[in-house]
């Protein structure tokens, strides 16, 4: 009974897969049919859709990654030799452009000042008395000369010292945060010595390179996007602010990109990060769908429709974007070219465009 069962299961389905087979080649046969039909048309043209060629401006973009810089980074260096009195600012807090970060003892510095000072005002004096004199004759033009020669001397070592004496007072150039510092109450500085390191925490650059091929596609002061596997869900944006002119290691150009929106200090420099940056396209490109191309791509022909033929054309292609491929020589504006119905036919065949 079992068997008889079986055999019954095997009979069944070998009938319904006949049935399919048959309505299949059904089917086929009716396509084969109406494409004839449609050949026959007029005389016999094969049926093809087709494309009007007209320029287009296809954008794309380009994805770097690098790690952030801080616009400013610097090491503060003292200009005077001595030893540290009084430390103000230290590692960890914020600095303004010309605030006082270290002292260093400056009585010798204030002693030559003060004699300094003395002489040139000696001098100043003896210069108006010997003008003076100099007008009523009283003394002749070369000791008046020399009077001024002196002062002039007096005078240069006088701002000199005051320049000194005023760099024993080490200040910040510029706003911003100590990163890290390298003093200590009572340690001897030469001129030269590293105080301190200043960055901006806040505002933050990336450095990157452009290829070559994409070196005419990027705007200066362009919007980009930044983004960070740390604050995923964060928007960050920069802007380009410096592409170089000149190609470096691998014909690539360096550009530096500010980034703009980081008002709350989320982004830290030396965090890495991608940023993805919108390419223009060229306004004259001609891009055609990949199915309107018959065989690869590095040997590429298409069908050009004149005068109701198909006439095989070998192109050059660029770019694929999606399923465009970007044709950069064998096509002109207004040429029309098959895009459906282009693997039935050859060169020179008899074609009708059913779509324009």
């Amino acid at each position: 009974m079992k068997k008889m069962i079986r055999v019954s299961v095997y009979i069944a389905s070998i009938g319904i897969l006949c049935f399919l087979v048959y309505f299949q080649l059904k089917g086929n046969k009716e396509a084969n049919k109406e494409i004839a039909e449609l050949a026959n048309i007029t005389g016999k043209y094969y049926p093809v859709k087709a494309l009007v060629i007209k320029p287009e401006q296809y954008k794309t973009s380009f994805e770097t990654t690098g790690f952030l810089k801080s616009l400013t980074d610097l090491n503060l260096v003292a200009e005077t030799n001595g030893r540290i009195t009084n430390i103000y600012k230290r590692k960890g807090d914020n600095v303004t452009a010309g605030d006082v970060i270290a002292k260093v003892d400056d009585q010798l510095l204030q002693a030559q000042l003060n004699a300094t000072k003395a002489s040139y005002d000696q001098l100043e004096k003896e210069v108006k008395r010997f003008t003076k004199l100099a007008n009523e004759n009283a003394v002749t033009s070369q000791q008046l000369e020399e009077i001024k020669l002196n002062f002039e001397t007096v005078k240069a070592q006088y701002i000199a010292a005051k320049k000194q004496l005023d760099d024993t007072n080490i200040k910040s150039p510029v706003s911003g945060y100590i990163e890290n510092d390298f003093i200590e109450i009572g340690q001897f500085i030469g001129n030269g010595t590293v105080v301190c390191n200043i960055i901006d925490s806040k505002n933050l650059k990336l450095n990157i390179e452009i290829p070559e091929s994409d070196y005419k596609k990027v705007e200066l002061g362009k919007t980009v996007d930044i983004i960070s596997s740390t604050y995923p869900d964060q928007n960050f944006t920069g802007k380009i602010i410096y592409i170089g002119k000149k190609a470096g290691y691998g014909n690539s150009f360096s550009t530096e990109i500010q980034i703009s929106n980081n008002t709350h200090g989320l982004l830290k420099a030396g965090m890495f990060v991608t940023t993805k940056i919108d390419l223009l396209g060229d306004a004259s490109d001609y891009f055609i769908p990949r199915k309107a191309i018959a065989g690869s791509l590095k040997d590429a022909n298409i069908f050009i429709v004149k005068d109701n033929k198909a006439i095989l054309t070998k192109v050059i292609t660029g770019n694929v974007i999606d399923d465009q491929v970007q044709i950069v020589n064998g096509l002109k504006e207004g040429d029309t070219i098959v895009i459906e119905g282009n693997y039935n036919i050859y060169d020179k065949a008899n074609v009708k465009v059913m779509n324009l």
